[in-house]
């Protein structure tokens, strides 16, 4: 099931574009849109929901509209509420346009939805509307954990026909080599098992995928600072659209200096998608 918490607002809107296309990769195309009223005023409520049921009409897609009263409760509560729990259940929602106190994530129903761990959340922060929900470049940064891309998969086979070209980066932490002047030998071999640990991923994301056919390419770079080599390599490869995987100690509860995912959030030249899977 794909659900969208839509809040009404311009930057739902641009969300929307990537909901309606998600759905439309879905098996059953449909998508649930829930917009729980929080008090503020909502402009042109109706009028934008029509927008988007064409738009889901023309890729072939059931909008299901909902609205909710907050209540007693928050909206991320009230949300939580409403939206099955599972590894069945997808959730599409937006981070702020425009930071508050720095931050873009922190302190956002976004952020609770993802730290609540009940279903799949992928917050979607928009920079460029333009792409209309169709990226084609996809940034995926990987921590070198045994689960290589596990984690994005459901989210790239949202994206179905959207992705066409997929750019896997492997940052290796300088900071955290266990060496004070490690040989020129000791750096090739930490490259190369970084290397070896790229290629498997690119192996199991093409399997995985199958019959979609897409680009692979991947780096594997030594950086003292990775979200700035993330930057780095987003506007090298101009990719549309960074993938950001996220865990409960990496979701921002509150603006912590140097947060990697509130950093590139911030200084993002494309969309970014942070998401989170059932653990």
């Amino acid at each position: 099931m794909l659900v969208f918490a839509y809040d009404g607002s311009l930057n739902g809107d641009w969300v929307a574009h990537y909901a309606a296309r998600f759905a439309s990769n879905a098996e059953d195309r449909r998508l649930r849109l829930v917009h729980v009223h929080d008090g503020s005023p909502a402009l042109h409520l109706p009028e934008r929901i029509e927008r988007i049921a064409e738009e889901c009409r023309r890729l072939g897609v059931t909008l299901e509209p909902e609205l909710h009263v907050r209540g007693p409760k928050g909206v991320a509560e009230r949300l939580i509420e409403l939206v099955p729990p599972g590894r069945e259940t997808t959730l599409i929602c937006g981070a702020r346009v425009r930071p508050r106190k720095l931050a873009f994530l922190a302190g956002t129903v976004s952020a609770r939805l993802l730290g609540a761990g009940r279903f799949r959340v992928v917050a979607l922060r928009v920079v460029q509307p333009g792409v209309l929900g169709q990226p084609g470049r996809v940034l995926l940064p990987l921590a070198g954990h045994p689960r290589g891309a596990a984690h994005a998969l459901p989210l790239f086979r949202l994206l179905g026909g959207d992705l066409r070209r997929l750019h896997l980066l492997f940052v290796r932490e300088a900071s955290r080599l266990r060496v004070g002047e490690p040989s020129h030998e000791a750096l090739e071999g930490l490259l190369e098992n970084g290397r070896a640990f790229v290629a498997r991923v690119e192996e199991e994301v093409r399997a995985a995928l199958e019959p979609h056919r897409f680009t692979v390419d991947s780096a594997v770079v030594f950086s003292d600072d990775v979200a700035r080599e993330i930057l780095v390599q987003a506007d090298k490869h101009r990719v549309r659209l960074i993938c950001l995987g996220a865990s409960r100690r990496s979701v921002p509860g509150r603006i912590l200096r140097g947060n990697l995912l509130e950093r590139i959030l911030r200084d993002a030249p494309a969309d970014v998608a942070v998401y989170r899977s059932v653990e």
